[in-house]
C-alpha cells in the first residue's frame, strides 16, 4: 500500500513540475516565434537571389550544378522550417488569456482532432508505440463553441488514453469522428487492450465540483488519470455537450452548425 501511495506521490510531482514548465510556454512560444520568421525571411530571399543566378547564362557546368544543388538543399532547409513553425503555431494554439473562455466560434471538429494527435506525437511514446487510426468525414463538421474547453477536453482524453496504452502489449487507439443526420457530432475514443476507470469519474467530478470536504472521514484514492477524465467531463459540460464513459470507450456528442 505503501508503494502505490509513493507511486501517486511521484505521479503528481512529476504532472505538477510539467505544469510548472508549461505555465512558460506563452514566453518560449514568443520568443521563438520573431526568429522563426526572420528565417523564413531570409530563407526566401536566399532562394529567390540562387533562382536568378541560376537562370543566367554560364558556360560552367559545374557551377550551375552547385548552384541547382544548393537551391535543392534551401527548399528542404526551407521545408524543416516551415514545419517547425507549424509546430510552434500547435503550441501556441494550446496558451490562451483567460479573456478568451467566453469566445465562442465556428470550430472545424476534424481538423482539431487531427492538430491535436499531431500536438500529441510530442509525446515519444504515442508518436513511435501507438498505432492510431483516425476515421472522419470527407468534410469536416462544424461546432460554434468555446474551442478552448472543447481542446482541453479532448487533449484531457488522449493524455488519458496514452497513459492507459502504456500497460498495453500492442497499444493501439481508434479515433472517430461521425456526424449523425447533419445535427449531432460524435467523437469516439477507443484505447486497444485496457479499460477505462468507469468507477472513479463520479468520485473525481464530485471532488472537482466541490470546494467542501466530501472526502473527510473516508480515503479517496484518485489518479492523475481519473482527474484528466473529470476534467474532460466538465469541460464538455460547460459548452453544452454530452459525455460519456464506458469501459472501452469515451464518446463526445456537440451540436453541429446547420444551413
Amino acid at each position: 500500500m505503501s508503494s502505490e501511495k509513493n507511486g501517486a506521490a511521484v505521479n503528481m510531482l512529476r504532472y505538477f513540475r510539467d505544469s510548472l514548465i508549461g505555465r512558460n510556454a506563452k514566453g518560449i512560444v514568443h520568443n521563438m516565434n520573431s526568429p522563426l520568421q526572420v528565417l523564413s525571411m531570409q530563407i526566401e530571399l536566399l532562394g529567390m537571389d540562387l533562382n536568378q543566378l541560376a537562370s543566367l547564362p554560364c558556360d560552367n557546368q559545374d557551377l550551375k550544378k552547385g548552384l541547382n544543388q544548393i537551391i535543392d538543399r534551401l527548399g528542404q532547409l526551407e521545408g524543416i522550417v516551415d514545419k517547425i513553425n507549424h509546430l510552434v503555431k500547435l503550441v501556441g494554439s494550446r496558451v490562451y488569456d483567460e479573456e478568451q473562455d467566453d469566445e465562442e466560434s465556428p470550430v472545424m471538429v476534424s481538423q482539431l482532432i487531427d492538430e491535436t494527435v499531431e500536438f500529441w506525437k510530442s509525446d515519444l511514446f504515442f508518436k513511435h508505440k501507438v498505432d492510431v487510426k483516425l476515421s472522419m468525414p470527407e468534410i469536416s463538421p462544424v461546432v460554434v463553441s468555446k474551442e478552448q474547453y472543447l481542446k482541453d477536453a479532448i487533449d484531457s482524453i488522449l493524455f488519458g488514453c496514452i497513459e492507459m496504452l502504456k500497460d498495453a502489449n500492442e497499444p493501439a487507439l481508434g479515433i472517430e469522428v461521425s456526424a449523425n443526420g447533419e445535427t449531432d457530432i460524435a467523437i469516439s475514443f477507443r484505447p486497444q487492450g485496457v479499460r477505462f476507470p468507469v468507477e472513479k469519474l463520479g468520485q473525481a467530478t464530485s471532488l472537482m465540483e466541490t470546494s467542501s470536504d466530501q472526502g473527510s472521514g473516508c480515503e479517496i484514492s484518485l489518479s492523475p488519470l481519473d482527474v484528466a477524465m473529470a476534467v474532460a467531463k466538465m469541460s464538455i459540460q460547460k459548452i453544452g455537450g454530452d459525455f460519456t464513459m464506458k469501459d472501452d470507450e469515451v464518446t463526445v456528442n456537440l451540436k453541429a452548425v446547420t444551413s
